[in-house]
């Protein structure tokens, strides 16, 4: 936990030199930097959905294996 605030803070600091230092990039660009913004945002969402979507996949095909192997073997061994 201690490790993850210290990078969090680490990561803040850096963006906050970086936009100290281009500033004028910053606001002359506001409207890509916007845009790109709402696309990770956008991305992240959908990685999010396709992993869910996939674990679920993966719960039903471990249910399908577990009810196979209880049912009894059709020839007598």
């Amino acid at each position: 936990m201690r490790l993850a605030l210290l990078d969090a803070l680490t990561a803040g600091a850096g963006l906050g030199f970086l936009a100290h230092q281009y500033r004028e990039a910053l606001v002359a660009n506001l409207a890509a930097i916007g845009l790109g913004l709402l696309l990770v945002g956008a991305l992240g969402f959908v990685v999010r959905a396709a992993v869910r979507s996939l674990r679920r996949a993966n719960r039903r095909v471990e249910q399908i294996f577990a009810e196979e192997l209880r049912k009894p073997s059709p020839r007598p061994r």
